[in-house]
């Protein structure tokens, strides 16, 4: 009994020991990618960048670096992406006004801030606490119906009340609002169909934001300049 007590402690013990370290890996991983990218070492320190991002760990500070340093090395729709990114979680406006000025001047195709770009990130933002307050008024009407059922007046002014809320979470459950992409890699080429072998809608050799529909395989459904076709996924990075 005692031996099992023993092992039970040191299980316990060994699995606090190790999420602990887990936890703390990313803050030393970015620490050293920091260092690295003070003393211009960038091919090594966007590597672990890149590693702290994929594992859903990036700090504003780190998205900037990372879009500087592709900016740096040519590669302009990775330093888009990383600096929407960034405009995403810190609503920068310095950020959104680089971003302007540079995919209008170089006349690069889908980039647009405007209004409606605002609230799409707007309702993202509030979906969830609106689909709860919907969902509250709902019970809470339907519930007003139940107890009120012998007064039809009441049960039929409840009823209306409760469509509304019933509508807003029909709408919120099937629109995940918009699902973009940047095509990063240049050139990058727009095919007919899922395939190698399919025809060519046209061959990008500039970075663009595109409607991103559906994935199959290797591949992705998009719609770019109002046209549907096909791109490998490894060429874009997902918004």
């Amino acid at each position: 009994m005692l031996k099992f007590k023993i092992l039970s402690y040191s299980l316990l013990l060994f699995t606090f020991i190790s999420q602990y370290g887990f936890a703390q890996s990313p803050e030393k991983e970015l620490v050293k990618a920091d260092s690295l990218y003070q003393k211009k070492q960038y091919i090594s320190a966007i590597k672990i960048y890149n590693k702290i991002y994929e594992s859903g760990n990036a700090s504003p500070s780190m998205l900037l670096k990372l879009a500087r340093i592709e900016e740096g090395m040519g590669n302009p729709g990775k330093s888009f992406y990383y600096l929407e990114k960034y405009y995403q979680l810190t609503k920068d406006e310095i950020a959104l006004d680089y971003l302007k000025e540079n995919t209008e001047e170089e006349n690069i195709a889908g980039f647009n801030y405007g209004f409606a770009y605002k609230l799409d990130l707007l309702y993202k933002e509030w979906k969830i606490y609106i689909q709860l307050l919907a969902s509250i008024l709902t019970f809470l009407f339907i519930g007003l119906m139940i107890k009120n059922r012998e007064d039809s007046s009441k049960k039929k002014n409840y009823f209306a009340a409760s469509i509304l809320p019933i509508i807003i979470l029909i709408f919120l459950t099937n629109y995940e609002g918009r699902n973009e992409a940047i095509i990063t890699n240049n050139p990058s080429y727009l095919l007919e169909g899922p395939s190698s072998g399919a025809n060519l809608v046209e061959q990008l050799k500039s970075p663009a934001k595109v409607k991103l529909k559906s994935e199959i395989d290797v591949w992705s459904k998009i719609i770019y300049d109002d046209k549907v076709a096909y791109i490998k996924s490894s060429q874009i990075k997902k918004l």
